[in-house]
C-alpha cells in the first residue's frame, strides 16, 4: 500500500471517530422526519409540488432541503478546518511530518478522506431517502406515486450531483484556509464566503464564479440544466486542482 493510501485510511479512520464528524450523519434525519411528517399528514411538514413524487424525486428534494438548511455546510466546514487546522495548532501533525516527510501526501491524504467522506455521506443519504420513501412515505398516496422514477430522474439526478459537487468545493476551499487560519476562524470565514456567494449567484457577468449559482440553477428545474452541470464539474475540477496546489505550496513552506 502506497503512503498516500495509507495517510487516507489513518484519516478516514480519524474522521469516523471524531464525535464532530458524527454530526455530519444527522443529515439523515431529513428524509426520516420529513418521510414521517408527510406520512402522518403532520401540520409543521407539506408537500406543495407538482403531482405525487417518486423515489428518486424524493431524495433530489432531501439533497436540496439539506442544502438550503445551511447548517450541514457549517458542520462540514468545521469537520474541515479541525482535520488541519487544529493539527497544525496543537502541532499533533507532526508525527505525519517527521515520520513521513513528503508534505504533499500529508495534504492530499487528508483531503482525498474528507472528500471521501463526503461521498460516502451522500450515498447513505440517498439510501435513507428511498429506504424511508418505500418504508414510510408510500403510505400518503397522496404525495409519493410509489414507483422509483419517471421522466424527470435525469433532472433529479443532476440535482443531486450538484449538490455534492458543492459539498466537494466546500472541502477544497477550506482546506486551503485550515493552511493559515484556526478551526473556528475558518467557519467563520466560510459563512462570510457563503453569503457573498450567494449574493453573486445572482449577478449577471460574476454569477458563474459562485458555485451557489449551479446550485441555484439545478433546484430552478431550468432548461440549462445539463449545461449547467457540465460547467459545474468542469468548474469544481479546476478549483480543487488550483486549491490543492496553493495549500500543498502553503504547507511545504510552513514551520511545523
Amino acid at each position: 500500500m502506497n503512503t498516500l493510501a495509507i495517510i487516507t485510511k489513518i484519516e478516514l479512520k480519524k474522521l469516523f471517530q471524531r464525535k464532530d464528524s458524527w454530526l455530519m450523519f444527522t443529515i439523515l434525519l431529513v428524509p426520516i422526519l420529513y418521510s414521517v411528517g408527510l406520512a402522518s399528514n403532520s401540520d409543521v411538514i407539506t408537500y406543495t409540488g407538482a403531482g405525487n413524487i417518486t423515489a428518486i424525486g424524493f431524495a433530489s428534494a432531501m439533497f436540496q432541503m439539506s442544502q438550503s438548511m445551511f447548517i450541514f455546510n457549517v458542520i462540514l466546514s468545521a469537520i474541515v478546518g479541525r482535520s488541519l487546522a487544529s493539527e497544525i495548532e496543537n502541532k499533533s501533525i507532526r508525527l505525519y511530518v517527521n515520520r513521513i516527510g513528503i508534505r504533499k501526501l500529508i495534504y492530499g491524504g487528508k483531503e482525498l478522506a474528507l472528500l471521501i467522506f463526503s461521498i460516502f455521506i451522500d450515498i447513505l443519504l440517498v439510501i435513507t431517502s428511498i429506504a424511508f420513501y418505500y418504508a414510510v412515505l408510500i403510505h400518503n398516496p397522496k404525495v409519493a406515486s410509489g414507483i422509483f422514477y419517471d421522466s424527470n430522474v435525469g433532472m433529479e439526478i443532476v440535482q443531486i450531483v450538484c449538490n455534492c459537487i458543492f459539498w466537494l468545493t466546500t472541502i477544497f476551499l477550506v482546506m486551503l484556509m485550515a493552511t493559515k487560519l484556526k478551526t473556528l476562524v475558518c467557519v467563520g470565514v466560510y459563512m462570510i464566503l457563503y453569503i457573498i456567494m450567494n449574493l453573486m449567484s445572482y449577478i449577471d457577468g460574476i454569477k458563474y464564479l459562485s458555485p451557489l449559482h449551479y446550485i441555484v440553477v439545478a433546484s430552478s428545474n431550468s432548461s440549462q440544466i445539463m449545461f449547467s452541470t457540465i460547467l459545474f464539474s468542469i468548474y469544481a475540477i479546476c478549483v480543487g486542482i488550483l486549491f490543492t496546489h496553493i495549500g500543498i505550496r502553503k504547507i511545504e513552506k510552513m514551520d511545523l
